[in-house]
């Protein structure tokens, strides 16, 4: 039974849970993390933050009926010990999925300009396990899904655990990629309706694990980002791409801007810029023709440096691309601060806008307002002809995906599209 307004220490709460564990018919632990609370500090201030986390432990401990015990473990982090013999897995998840959807709607309608979302694993506590094993699984469930908006609860099982260990794999692999330049860089055009002709191209990278099968960036780009490695894959491609350009315009090609994506490691990496800009002079190509693509992660904390260095590159004359517009939780306000040439539109905000007239008033409006403050707007992962008409009609004319091409190697892409 807990005890209204206490909260133990994380060392009572792996005591005295473990007795408690084995006195319930099914014991479950779960792990709960709320996500984008330095950027919510960033927005709000530490006081509201400090509120956010004390309704988070109220609804989800003392408010949740089937919670035994809980304990918060790091600042935005609590765990809890519950009774769940009265469902299976799949009810649980469920039923914390919904569980979590309310409590993320009053918050977010409370905190309109900084949403944040709830990240949950869950382990069962087997009677012949030790503790702290069910502890662990559920972070490895909870973490499974610390890189999706899409999905909030997740499961522990043997399946998740060998993909944890796939991932373990990667930095390894990445390490002998860098150090050998086996880095492939892919080429994606982005067209245009209006002139009927490629006008940009994204670099996108890959490598090959140990058995030589090519790696997904779903899987080793929040991998490498959480190691603080991801400049060394991002300066590598930000290279290729340069000599790419250096190449077209030895040939005479007239040069597009190709894209790079870049994180928030490598804005805040002291000399990254420095060493991407002697690059570029090096070269004695345009700033012009390469594009720096940021996501929305870029703006979850140290908004100001943030901001500061990205009027810094676009002071250098680099164009800056706002990436996955409508994926996850970007802020009109935020968007009005950052230096941007382009916002890029996410698939899945797109197609979930055409889906009614009231999306396709919402998507025309967003795009004839962006265009107003002279962003460029580009609507990328679009697959079909009915898609193109329904985004053109929206007055988007700039076009990413594979209705045009799907990302091609350089030698494929020059051959298509490239007159030298």
């Amino acid at each position: 039974m807990k005890e209204l307004g206490y909260l133990p220490s994380l060392d009572r709460f792996k005591r005295r849970g473990k007795k408690l564990a084995k006195n319930l018919e099914q014991a479950v632990l779960i792990s709960i993390n709320l996500r984008n609370l330095k950027y919510f500090n960033e927005i709000y201030g530490t006081e509201k933050g400090d509120d956010l986390i004390e309704r988070m432990i109220d609804y989800f401990i003392f408010e949740n009926k089937d919670c035994i015990l809980g304990t918060k473990s790091y600042i935005d982090h609590i765990l809890l010990l519950c009774e769940g013999s009265s469902s299976t897995k799949e009810e649980l998840i469920g039923y914390y999925n919904d569980y979590s959807r309310e409590f993320l709607d009053e918050i977010n309608n409370i905190y309109p300009r900084a949403k944040v979302h709830i990240d949950i694993g869950m382990s069962l506590v087997e009677q012949d396990e030790d503790f702290i094993v069910a502890q662990d699984n559920a972070r490895y469930a909870r973490r499974s899904i610390s890189y999706s908006y899409d999905t909030s609860v997740a499961f522990y099982s043997e399946e998740l655990r060998k993909k944890s260990l796939e991932k373990a794999s990667i930095i390894p692999n990445f390490q002998k990629a860098i150090d050998k330049k086996e880095i492939i860089v892919l080429l994606q055009p982005k067209y245009s309706v209006e002139e009927n002709r490629i006008v940009g191209a994204e670099a996108l990278s890959r490598f090959k694990d140990e058995e030589g099968n090519i790696v997904s960036p779903a899987l080793f780009v929040p991998v490498l980002e959480k190691a603080h490695i991801i400049y060394q894959l991002d300066y590598e491609v930000v290279r290729q791409v340069v000599n790419i350009q250096k190449k077209w315009q030895d040939e005479g090609v007239t040069l597009f801007p190709i894209s790079v994506n870049l994180s928030r490691v490598d804005l805040l990496e002291d000399d990254f810029m420095d060493r991407v800009n002697k690059l570029v002079k090096d070269a004695g190509i345009p700033k012009s023709s390469i594009e720096f693509e940021f996501t929305e992660t870029v703006l979850v904390e140290n908004l100001s440096k943030v901001i500061s260095k990205l009027n810094a590159l676009k002071d250098y004359g680099y164009r800056i691309a706002i990436d996955d517009f409508g994926s996850g939780y970007n802020s009109l306000y935020v968007l009005g601060q950052i230096p941007a040439n382009v916002i890029k539109f996410d698939r899945g905000f797109v197609l979930h806008s055409l889906q009614n007239d009231v999306g396709l008033t919402i998507m025309k409006n967003l795009v004839d307002t962006f265009k107003q403050i002279s962003f460029e707007v580009l609507c990328e992962g679009v697959e079909t002809k009915e898609e193109e008409e329904y985004i053109v009609e929206c007055g988007c004319d700039v076009i990413q995906g594979y209705l045009y091409d799907k990302p091609l190697r350089v030698s494929d892409f020059e051959t298509k599209y490239v007159a030298c």
